[in-house]
């Protein structure tokens, strides 16, 4: 059975009826984009349709399944062999919607996982008009000034973040300023971190500010980044 002569016939003979594919459709109980894929012989219709079709089209099953008008009404043997063709065809579209179907589950079932595990492993990124900064100075217990930055979200939810070395331009863009990068987020589900993030820098383990030395951190929010300066803040004057 060849998709390609039966679409261009069943074309063809509805063309001449004045008929819509809407109209086919509705009297084959299927829907026009079925009606659109066999005239396009990118399917052919399923065998329990070719009585039905063959009665709307006023043509011979046998004219349908030979994709030729005014066929010879088929014998025993080779209607039967029509017959077998039509079904192994129609074994093989339900084949390829099956697969089809597995396919897109498969890739649905994989969104849904890697939504999972953005929300319960790395979290969202964290916008700046969600977070409330505070910058201060306090002593650690061994006494020696320490710069701490306090996060928290303003909706009480936790936070997640990771910090990494960092080398910023100086003003005259001619040598690196130390200093820290912090990736805040937004906690996921199963981070049990405090609804918090403090970062403190101790002068016991690095430099005090000066004329010369500067220590910058860049804090990394979904929308933008935002730079303190240990100079600029201050807070060991």
């Amino acid at each position: 059975m060849d998709a390609l002569k039966t679409g261009q016939l069943i074309r063809e003979i509805r063309t001449e009826r004045g008929m819509s594919q809407q109209a086919l459709a509705e009297l084959l109980h299927v829907s026009p984009t079925a009606v659109s894929k066999w005239e396009n012989g990118h399917s052919l219709p399923d065998i329990s349709l070719l009585e039905d079709l063959s009665a709307v089209l006023g043509i011979s099953i046998s004219e349908i399944v030979i994709g030729e008008r005014n066929a010879e009404p088929m014998k025993t043997e080779a209607q039967e062999t029509a017959v077998i063709s039509v079904i192994e065809e129609s074994v093989r579209q339900r084949r390829k919607h099956m697969l089809r179907w597995i396919v897109t589950t498969v890739l649905a079932c994989a969104a849904m996982a890697g939504l999972v595990i953005l929300l319960t492993v790395v979290g969202f990124p964290a916008k700046q008009d969600q977070i409330l900064v505070r910058t201060e100075i306090q002593n650690n217990e061994t006494g020696n000034p320490e710069w701490v930055i306090h996060f928290e979200t303003k909706d009480g939810r936790s936070l997640y973040a990771w910090t990494e070395p960092a080398g910023i331009p100086s003003e005259d863009e001619e040598s690196l300023v130390s200093g820290r990068r912090i990736h805040l987020r937004r906690a996921p589900l199963l981070h049990a971190n405090p609804g918090s993030f403090t970062w403190g820098y101790s002068i016991e383990n690095g430099q005090a500010p000066s004329d010369s030395y500067d220590f910058t951190v860049i804090v990394e929010y979904a929308d933008g980044e935002v730079t303190y300066s240990m100079r600029e803040e201050g807070l060991f004057d």
